[in-house]
Protein backbone atom coordinates (compact mmCIF):
# COMPACT_ATOMS: atom_id res chain seq x y z
CA UNK A 1 0.00 0.00 0.00
CA UNK A 2 1.21 3.02 -0.81
CA UNK A 3 2.02 6.19 1.51
CA UNK A 4 -1.54 8.01 0.27
CA UNK A 5 -3.51 5.22 0.24
CA UNK A 6 -2.32 4.70 4.02
CA UNK A 7 -3.38 8.26 4.75
CA UNK A 8 -6.70 7.75 2.98
CA UNK A 9 -7.02 4.78 5.18
CA UNK A 10 -5.89 6.51 8.22
CA UNK A 11 -8.13 9.58 7.63
CA UNK A 12 -11.14 7.13 7.78
CA UNK A 13 -10.85 5.18 10.55
CA UNK A 14 -10.53 8.35 12.67
CA UNK A 15 -13.91 9.76 11.01
CA UNK A 16 -15.44 6.45 11.49
CA UNK A 17 -14.63 6.51 15.07
CA UNK A 18 -15.94 10.15 15.25
CA UNK A 19 -13.33 12.16 15.35
CA UNK A 20 -12.62 15.39 13.76
CA UNK A 21 -9.56 15.53 11.35
CA UNK A 22 -7.30 18.73 10.42
CA UNK A 23 -5.25 18.47 6.99
CA UNK A 24 -2.46 20.29 6.35
CA UNK A 25 -0.78 20.72 3.04
CA UNK A 26 0.77 22.86 0.84
CA UNK A 27 -1.00 24.20 -2.54
CA UNK A 28 -0.58 21.69 -5.49
CA UNK A 29 -0.16 18.81 -3.10
CA UNK A 30 -3.45 16.97 -4.25
CA UNK A 31 -5.74 17.62 -1.35
CA UNK A 32 -8.92 18.03 -3.34
CA UNK A 33 -8.22 14.79 -4.53
CA UNK A 34 -7.64 13.30 -1.16
CA UNK A 35 -10.67 14.40 -0.08
CA UNK A 36 -12.68 12.51 -3.09
CA UNK A 37 -11.11 9.35 -2.18
CA UNK A 38 -11.67 9.77 1.54
CA UNK A 39 -15.53 10.95 0.83
CA UNK A 40 -15.75 7.64 -1.68
CA UNK A 41 -14.27 5.11 1.36
CA UNK A 42 -16.55 6.56 3.78
CA UNK A 43 -19.61 6.80 1.02
CA UNK A 44 -19.46 2.56 0.99
CA UNK A 45 -21.47 2.75 4.46
CA UNK A 46 -22.71 6.24 5.42
CA UNK A 47 -23.46 9.26 3.42
CA UNK A 48 -21.49 12.35 2.70
CA UNK A 49 -21.45 15.88 2.55
CA UNK A 50 -18.29 17.36 0.48
CA UNK A 51 -18.43 20.99 0.62
CA UNK A 52 -16.64 24.31 -1.20
CA UNK A 53 -16.54 27.80 -0.62
CA UNK A 54 -18.48 28.78 -3.75
CA UNK A 55 -20.56 26.92 -6.13
CA UNK A 56 -18.19 27.80 -9.02
CA UNK A 57 -15.06 25.61 -7.51
CA UNK A 58 -17.11 23.02 -6.69
CA UNK A 59 -18.61 22.46 -10.45
CA UNK A 60 -14.64 23.01 -11.36
CA UNK A 61 -13.78 19.84 -8.81
CA UNK A 62 -17.00 17.85 -9.68
CA UNK A 63 -15.10 16.18 -12.48
CA UNK A 64 -12.50 14.74 -10.67
CA UNK A 65 -14.95 12.81 -8.37
CA UNK A 66 -16.75 11.58 -11.36
CA UNK A 67 -13.69 9.96 -12.59
CA UNK A 68 -12.86 9.13 -9.09
CA UNK A 69 -16.38 7.16 -8.81
CA UNK A 70 -16.05 5.18 -12.05
CA UNK A 71 -12.34 3.88 -11.17
CA UNK A 72 -12.78 2.62 -7.93
CA UNK A 73 -16.79 2.03 -7.07
CA UNK A 74 -19.13 2.88 -10.30
CA UNK A 75 -21.96 1.80 -7.74
CA UNK A 76 -22.13 4.77 -6.10
CA UNK A 77 -23.93 7.99 -6.62
CA UNK A 78 -23.21 11.60 -5.96
CA UNK A 79 -25.23 14.96 -6.75
CA UNK A 80 -23.68 18.54 -7.02
CA UNK A 81 -25.99 20.61 -5.74
CA UNK A 82 -27.12 24.21 -5.86
CA UNK A 83 -29.37 27.19 -4.22
CA UNK A 84 -32.90 28.07 -5.53
CA UNK A 85 -31.33 31.31 -7.39
CA UNK A 86 -29.57 28.16 -9.98
CA UNK A 87 -33.09 26.68 -11.11
CA UNK A 88 -35.40 30.01 -10.81
CA UNK A 89 -37.16 30.49 -13.83
CA UNK A 90 -37.41 34.17 -13.28
CA UNK A 91 -34.25 34.39 -12.49
CA UNK A 92 -34.92 36.58 -8.56
CA UNK A 93 -31.73 37.33 -6.98
CA UNK A 94 -33.89 36.32 -4.09
CA UNK A 95 -36.70 33.87 -5.16
CA UNK A 96 -37.59 31.75 -1.86
CA UNK A 97 -40.05 35.09 -1.27
CA UNK A 98 -41.65 34.03 -4.49
CA UNK A 99 -41.73 30.16 -4.19
CA UNK A 100 -45.35 29.69 -2.42
CA UNK A 101 -46.34 31.76 -5.36
CA UNK A 102 -44.80 29.84 -7.92
CA UNK A 103 -47.23 27.08 -9.88
CA UNK A 104 -43.53 25.51 -10.73
CA UNK A 105 -43.32 24.68 -7.06
CA UNK A 106 -46.33 22.51 -6.83
CA UNK A 107 -45.10 19.72 -9.52
CA UNK A 108 -41.72 19.09 -6.97
CA UNK A 109 -43.33 15.26 -6.27
CA UNK A 110 -43.04 14.15 -10.06
CA UNK A 111 -40.99 11.34 -10.06
CA UNK A 112 -37.27 11.15 -11.74
CA UNK A 113 -35.84 7.57 -11.91
CA UNK A 114 -32.66 7.95 -10.15
CA UNK A 115 -31.41 4.70 -11.55
CA UNK A 116 -30.32 6.55 -14.31
CA UNK A 117 -29.12 9.46 -12.39
CA UNK A 118 -26.56 8.14 -10.30
CA UNK A 119 -24.30 10.89 -11.34
CA UNK A 120 -26.17 14.50 -10.99
CA UNK A 121 -25.51 17.78 -11.30
CA UNK A 122 -27.89 20.96 -10.70
CA UNK A 123 -27.43 21.41 -14.05
CA UNK A 124 -28.51 18.45 -15.70
CA UNK A 125 -31.20 18.24 -13.28
CA UNK A 126 -32.39 21.76 -14.45
CA UNK A 127 -32.15 20.28 -18.19
CA UNK A 128 -34.21 17.25 -17.41
CA UNK A 129 -37.16 18.31 -15.31
CA UNK A 130 -40.39 18.61 -16.82
CA UNK A 131 -41.37 22.07 -17.88
CA UNK A 132 -44.52 22.50 -15.44
CA UNK A 133 -42.03 22.02 -12.62
CA UNK A 134 -38.87 23.68 -10.28
CA UNK A 135 -35.83 21.66 -10.69
CA UNK A 136 -34.71 23.36 -7.29
CA UNK A 137 -37.61 21.25 -5.46
CA UNK A 138 -37.47 18.40 -7.12
CA UNK A 139 -33.43 18.27 -5.95
CA UNK A 140 -34.28 19.15 -2.58
CA UNK A 141 -36.46 15.95 -2.76
CA UNK A 142 -33.93 14.17 -4.08
CA UNK A 143 -31.03 14.89 -2.68
CA UNK A 144 -30.78 12.76 0.58
CA UNK A 145 -31.52 9.75 -1.87
CA UNK A 146 -27.66 9.59 -2.77
CA UNK A 147 -24.06 8.65 -1.17
CA UNK A 148 -22.28 12.08 -1.88
CA UNK A 149 -23.61 15.42 -2.05
CA UNK A 150 -21.74 18.67 -3.17
CA UNK A 151 -23.20 22.01 -2.15
CA UNK A 152 -21.42 24.97 -1.65
CA UNK A 153 -20.99 26.50 2.32
CA UNK A 154 -24.10 27.95 2.03
CA UNK A 155 -25.54 24.55 1.62
CA UNK A 156 -24.57 22.83 4.63
CA UNK A 157 -27.23 23.94 6.87
CA UNK A 158 -29.72 22.14 4.69
CA UNK A 159 -27.27 18.76 3.54
CA UNK A 160 -25.46 18.25 7.38
CA UNK A 161 -29.07 16.73 8.67
CA UNK A 162 -28.96 14.25 6.15
CA UNK A 163 -25.00 12.84 6.33
CA UNK A 164 -22.99 10.96 8.67
CA UNK A 165 -19.85 12.65 7.71
CA UNK A 166 -18.52 16.44 6.39
CA UNK A 167 -15.17 17.52 4.39
CA UNK A 168 -14.83 20.50 3.86
CA UNK A 169 -12.46 22.13 1.20
CA UNK A 170 -10.66 25.29 1.39
CA UNK A 171 -11.17 25.07 5.41
CA UNK A 172 -9.66 28.73 6.10
CA UNK A 173 -12.50 29.98 4.25
CA UNK A 174 -14.51 29.54 7.51
CA UNK A 175 -11.66 31.85 9.33
CA UNK A 176 -12.13 34.83 6.71
CA UNK A 177 -15.63 36.94 6.82
CA UNK A 178 -17.55 36.41 3.61
CA UNK A 179 -18.35 40.29 1.80
CA UNK A 180 -21.02 40.61 -0.43
CA UNK A 181 -20.82 44.37 -2.40
CA UNK A 182 -23.32 46.04 -4.32
CA UNK A 183 -22.98 48.94 -6.28
CA UNK A 184 -24.06 52.24 -5.13
CA UNK A 185 -25.18 53.42 -8.90
CA UNK A 186 -27.07 49.96 -9.08
CA UNK A 187 -28.87 50.88 -5.65
CA UNK A 188 -29.50 54.75 -6.62
CA UNK A 189 -31.22 53.06 -9.94
CA UNK A 190 -33.79 50.36 -8.06
CA UNK A 191 -34.64 53.11 -5.20
CA UNK A 192 -35.07 55.58 -8.20
CA UNK A 193 -32.68 58.27 -6.54
CA UNK A 194 -29.48 60.39 -6.88
CA UNK A 195 -26.64 58.01 -5.95
CA UNK A 196 -25.55 60.98 -4.07
CA UNK A 197 -28.15 60.83 -1.60
CA UNK A 198 -26.95 57.55 -0.73
CA UNK A 199 -24.37 58.78 1.98
CA UNK A 200 -25.07 56.24 4.77
CA UNK A 201 -26.64 53.32 5.29
CA UNK A 202 -28.78 54.31 7.64
CA UNK A 203 -30.63 56.02 4.54
CA UNK A 204 -30.11 53.59 2.66
CA UNK A 205 -32.81 51.17 4.57
CA UNK A 206 -34.99 54.03 4.80
CA UNK A 207 -35.47 54.36 1.65
CA UNK A 208 -35.54 50.76 0.45
CA UNK A 209 -38.38 50.25 3.03
CA UNK A 210 -40.61 53.49 1.88
CA UNK A 211 -39.91 52.14 -2.00
CA UNK A 212 -40.65 48.44 -1.17
CA UNK A 213 -44.15 49.06 -0.92
CA UNK A 214 -44.84 49.76 -4.74
CA UNK A 215 -42.06 48.25 -6.16
CA UNK A 216 -43.01 46.23 -9.26
CA UNK A 217 -41.69 42.57 -9.12
CA UNK A 218 -37.95 43.24 -10.72
CA UNK A 219 -37.93 45.88 -8.64
CA UNK A 220 -39.15 43.82 -5.58
CA UNK A 221 -36.93 41.23 -5.76
CA UNK A 222 -33.15 43.63 -5.62
CA UNK A 223 -34.69 45.74 -2.80
CA UNK A 224 -35.37 42.43 -1.00
CA UNK A 225 -31.89 41.14 -1.79
CA UNK A 226 -30.76 44.81 -0.55
CA UNK A 227 -32.53 44.79 2.86
CA UNK A 228 -31.48 41.09 3.10
CA UNK A 229 -27.86 42.30 3.12
CA UNK A 230 -28.59 45.25 5.10
CA UNK A 231 -30.34 43.31 8.02
CA UNK A 232 -28.39 40.11 8.60
CA UNK A 233 -25.15 41.59 8.31
CA UNK A 234 -22.73 44.62 9.23
CA UNK A 235 -22.34 46.98 6.60
CA UNK A 236 -20.29 49.84 5.27
CA UNK A 237 -19.54 52.16 2.01
CA UNK A 238 -16.14 52.74 0.82
CA UNK A 239 -14.61 54.99 -1.73
CA UNK A 240 -15.00 52.75 -4.43
CA UNK A 241 -18.28 53.61 -4.06
CA UNK A 242 -19.80 50.57 -2.97
CA UNK A 243 -22.00 49.08 -0.82
CA UNK A 244 -20.26 46.42 1.66
CA UNK A 245 -21.34 43.61 3.96
CA UNK A 246 -19.75 41.18 6.07
CA UNK A 247 -21.04 37.92 7.46
CA UNK A 248 -19.15 35.86 10.31
CA UNK A 249 -19.11 32.18 9.20
CA UNK A 250 -19.46 29.84 11.34
CA UNK A 251 -17.92 26.66 12.12
CA UNK A 252 -19.87 23.42 11.34
CA UNK A 253 -20.41 20.74 14.22
CA UNK A 254 -22.85 17.71 14.85
CA UNK A 255 -20.56 15.40 12.30
CA UNK A 256 -17.49 13.95 12.17
CA UNK A 257 -15.65 16.58 9.68
CA UNK A 258 -12.44 16.13 7.33
CA UNK A 259 -11.11 20.06 7.30
CA UNK A 260 -8.30 20.64 3.81
CA UNK A 261 -6.24 23.76 4.01
CA UNK A 262 -3.23 25.18 2.97
CA UNK A 263 -3.31 28.15 4.88
CA UNK A 264 -4.10 26.85 8.67
CA UNK A 265 -4.54 30.21 11.21
CA UNK A 266 -2.33 30.63 13.75
CA UNK A 267 -3.31 28.35 16.54
CA UNK A 268 -5.62 25.97 14.79
CA UNK A 269 -7.43 23.24 15.20
CA UNK A 270 -7.34 24.21 19.19
CA UNK A 271 -6.66 21.45 21.31
CA UNK A 272 -8.85 18.86 21.65
CA UNK A 273 -11.11 19.36 18.50
CA UNK A 274 -9.49 16.30 16.91
CA UNK A 275 -6.41 14.37 15.09
CA UNK A 276 -4.20 17.17 12.72
CA UNK A 277 -2.03 15.51 9.98
CA UNK A 278 0.75 18.30 8.53
CA UNK A 279 2.24 17.24 4.77
CA UNK A 280 5.35 19.44 5.17
CA UNK A 281 6.87 20.84 1.60
CA UNK A 282 10.21 19.92 0.41
CA UNK A 283 10.41 23.32 -1.08
CA UNK A 284 9.19 26.53 0.09
CA UNK A 285 8.98 29.75 -1.96
CA UNK A 286 11.12 32.71 -1.26
CA UNK A 287 9.24 35.71 0.41
CA UNK A 288 10.74 39.38 1.07
CA UNK A 289 9.45 40.85 4.00
CA UNK A 290 9.41 45.02 4.42
CA UNK A 291 10.71 45.45 7.92
CA UNK A 292 9.36 48.66 8.62
CA UNK A 293 7.08 50.64 7.03
CA UNK A 294 3.34 50.40 7.24
CA UNK A 295 0.94 52.15 5.41
CA UNK A 296 -2.83 53.09 7.06
CA UNK A 297 -5.91 54.45 5.76
CA UNK A 298 -5.90 57.31 8.23
CA UNK A 299 -2.75 58.48 6.28
CA UNK A 300 -3.82 58.26 3.21
CA UNK A 301 -1.89 55.80 2.27
CA UNK A 302 0.99 57.97 1.83
CA UNK A 303 3.99 56.52 0.09
CA UNK A 304 2.71 53.14 -1.00
CA UNK A 305 2.17 53.33 -4.48
CA UNK A 306 5.87 54.82 -4.70
CA UNK A 307 7.02 51.21 -2.66
CA UNK A 308 4.78 49.45 -4.67
CA UNK A 309 6.65 50.78 -7.71
CA UNK A 310 10.10 50.19 -6.52
CA UNK A 311 9.58 46.66 -6.01
CA UNK A 312 7.55 46.47 -9.43
CA UNK A 313 10.71 47.19 -10.67
CA UNK A 314 13.22 45.48 -8.66
CA UNK A 315 11.13 42.13 -8.85
CA UNK A 316 11.60 42.78 -13.28
CA UNK A 317 15.46 43.40 -12.62
CA UNK A 318 16.64 40.75 -10.26
CA UNK A 319 14.68 38.32 -10.88
CA UNK A 320 13.05 38.59 -14.33
CA UNK A 321 9.38 38.97 -13.23
CA UNK A 322 7.35 38.91 -16.64
CA UNK A 323 4.29 39.31 -14.49
CA UNK A 324 3.42 40.98 -11.15
CA UNK A 325 0.29 40.42 -9.37
CA UNK A 326 -0.98 42.79 -6.64
CA UNK A 327 -4.06 41.76 -4.21
CA UNK A 328 -5.36 45.62 -2.93
CA UNK A 329 -8.20 46.77 -0.70
CA UNK A 330 -10.73 49.28 -2.39
CA UNK A 331 -8.67 51.99 -0.73
CA UNK A 332 -5.39 51.35 -1.86
CA UNK A 333 -6.67 50.51 -5.70
CA UNK A 334 -7.67 54.17 -5.85
CA UNK A 335 -4.59 55.38 -4.63
CA UNK A 336 -2.47 53.13 -7.13
CA UNK A 337 -5.04 54.43 -9.82
CA UNK A 338 -4.10 57.84 -9.40
CA UNK A 339 -0.40 57.52 -8.44
CA UNK A 340 1.33 54.62 -9.53
CA UNK A 341 2.92 55.60 -13.02
CA UNK A 342 2.10 51.80 -14.33
CA UNK A 343 -1.08 50.98 -16.55
CA UNK A 344 -2.11 47.87 -14.84
CA UNK A 345 -4.28 45.39 -15.60
CA UNK A 346 -7.45 44.44 -13.72
CA UNK A 347 -7.77 40.16 -14.89
CA UNK A 348 -5.68 38.00 -14.19
CA UNK A 349 -3.46 36.38 -17.35
CA UNK A 350 -4.94 32.94 -18.21
CA UNK A 351 -2.39 32.19 -20.80
CA UNK A 352 1.06 33.72 -21.31
CA UNK A 353 -0.37 35.95 -24.26
CA UNK A 354 -2.81 37.48 -21.65
CA UNK A 355 0.13 39.11 -19.65
CA UNK A 356 -0.64 43.09 -20.17
CA UNK A 357 2.04 45.52 -21.71
CA UNK A 358 3.01 46.36 -18.33
CA UNK A 359 3.63 43.09 -16.95
CA UNK A 360 1.23 44.26 -13.64
CA UNK A 361 -2.35 42.89 -12.47
CA UNK A 362 -4.04 44.62 -9.68
CA UNK A 363 -6.81 42.37 -8.18
CA UNK A 364 -9.02 43.02 -5.13
CA UNK A 365 -8.04 41.61 -2.26
CA UNK A 366 -11.44 40.30 -1.24
CA UNK A 367 -13.00 40.05 -3.66
CA UNK A 368 -13.59 36.60 -5.90
CA UNK A 369 -10.12 36.11 -6.87
CA UNK A 370 -8.66 35.01 -3.63
CA UNK A 371 -10.08 31.55 -3.72
CA UNK A 372 -10.29 28.93 -6.45
CA UNK A 373 -8.38 30.52 -9.25
CA UNK A 374 -4.84 29.82 -10.23
CA UNK A 375 -2.53 32.96 -11.74
CA UNK A 376 0.42 30.74 -12.62
CA UNK A 377 0.95 32.85 -15.71
CA UNK A 378 2.21 35.75 -12.53
CA UNK A 379 5.61 34.94 -11.29
CA UNK A 380 5.72 37.18 -8.68
CA UNK A 381 2.99 38.83 -5.53
CA UNK A 382 3.17 42.38 -4.14
CA UNK A 383 0.58 42.09 -1.66
CA UNK A 384 0.07 45.54 1.02
CA UNK A 385 -1.88 44.51 4.17
CA UNK A 386 -5.37 43.97 3.37
CA UNK A 387 -6.76 45.90 6.10
CA UNK A 388 -10.76 45.77 6.72
CA UNK A 389 -12.68 48.88 7.05
CA UNK A 390 -13.33 49.35 10.72
CA UNK A 391 -16.63 48.51 10.80
CA UNK A 392 -15.77 44.87 9.54
CA UNK A 393 -12.89 45.01 12.29
CA UNK A 394 -15.03 45.91 14.92
CA UNK A 395 -17.92 42.78 14.13
CA UNK A 396 -14.69 40.43 14.17
CA UNK A 397 -13.40 41.61 17.39
CA UNK A 398 -17.40 41.16 19.28
CA UNK A 399 -17.65 38.05 17.23
CA UNK A 400 -14.30 36.87 19.58
CA UNK A 401 -12.37 36.79 16.42
CA UNK A 402 -8.98 38.92 16.05
CA UNK A 403 -8.96 41.16 12.67
CA UNK A 404 -5.35 41.11 12.19
CA UNK A 405 -5.52 37.46 11.91
CA UNK A 406 -8.16 37.01 9.14
CA UNK A 407 -6.04 39.60 7.35
CA UNK A 408 -2.74 37.97 7.92
CA UNK A 409 -4.33 34.45 6.78
CA UNK A 410 -6.15 36.79 3.50
CA UNK A 411 -2.37 37.02 2.43
CA UNK A 412 -0.79 33.76 2.79
CA UNK A 413 -4.16 32.89 0.81
CA UNK A 414 -3.20 35.21 -2.30
CA UNK A 415 0.29 33.81 -2.42
CA UNK A 416 -0.93 30.44 -3.12
CA UNK A 417 -2.71 32.09 -6.46
CA UNK A 418 0.57 32.40 -8.46
CA UNK A 419 2.00 28.26 -7.15
CA UNK A 420 0.59 26.45 -9.67
CA UNK A 421 3.01 24.99 -12.28
CA UNK A 422 2.85 25.98 -15.71
CA UNK A 423 2.73 23.12 -18.70
CA UNK A 424 6.44 23.02 -18.43
CA UNK A 425 6.83 23.18 -14.81
CA UNK A 426 7.14 20.51 -11.80
CA UNK A 427 5.44 22.01 -8.88
CA UNK A 428 9.40 22.53 -7.09
CA UNK A 429 10.21 24.45 -10.41
CA UNK A 430 7.11 26.61 -9.84
CA UNK A 431 8.01 26.97 -5.74
CA UNK A 432 11.97 27.80 -6.49
CA UNK A 433 10.84 30.96 -9.45
CA UNK A 434 7.88 32.76 -7.71
CA UNK A 435 8.24 35.33 -5.80
CA UNK A 436 6.43 37.08 -2.31
CA UNK A 437 6.68 40.63 -1.37
CA UNK A 438 4.73 41.11 1.83
CA UNK A 439 4.89 44.81 1.69
CA UNK A 440 3.76 46.09 4.99
CA UNK A 441 5.50 46.03 8.55
CA UNK A 442 3.04 44.41 9.94
CA UNK A 443 4.21 41.41 8.88
CA UNK A 444 7.11 41.91 9.95
CA UNK A 445 5.30 40.87 12.90
CA UNK A 446 4.05 37.57 12.03
CA UNK A 447 7.81 35.98 10.68
CA UNK A 448 7.37 32.77 12.80
CA UNK A 449 4.07 32.03 11.57
CA UNK A 450 4.97 32.82 8.01
CA UNK A 451 7.99 30.65 8.01
CA UNK A 452 5.79 27.73 7.99
CA UNK A 453 4.82 29.01 4.26
CA UNK A 454 7.84 30.83 3.27
CA UNK A 455 11.87 30.82 3.28
CA UNK A 456 11.81 34.24 4.60
CA UNK A 457 14.36 36.96 3.78
CA UNK A 458 13.63 41.18 4.95
CA UNK A 459 13.44 43.43 1.70
CA UNK A 460 16.15 45.49 0.77
CA UNK A 461 16.25 48.64 2.78
CA UNK A 462 18.11 50.60 -0.36
CA UNK A 463 15.83 48.94 -3.02
CA UNK A 464 15.15 52.10 -4.80
CA UNK A 465 19.27 52.00 -5.55
CA UNK A 466 18.73 48.66 -6.89
CA UNK A 467 16.62 49.23 -9.60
Amino acid sequence: MDDRKALVFEIVRELKKGNNVAFIAFTGWGKTRMAFEVAVELAKEDKVMLTFPTLTVALKKFKELVEILQNVNPQLSAILTAGAQQYCTYKWHYPQRYCSRCSLRQNAKVEVPLEELRILTYQDLNTLAPDDACGYWIQERLFPSYNIIIGHYGRMSKILPHVHYLIVDEAQELFLPNIRTMMLTEIAEVLNVDVSELVNIDIIKEYAEERLINADPVREDVIHLLLQMLRSTTCWIEEDNALHCLEVRQMPSGVPSLMLTATPPPGWPPEGWGKKIVIEPKVKPQAFVEPEAKFFYKDGYSGIALQIYYVIQWLKKKFGARCIVIFATSSVQRVLEYSLPIEFGREPPEREEQIPPSGVVVLDAWGRYRVGVDIRWCDAVALPWPSLHIAARRRLRAEGKNPDIAELLLSVQHAGRILRPRPDETYEDALRRRKVVLLDGRFEDHVKYLSQFFEIEELPADIHKQI
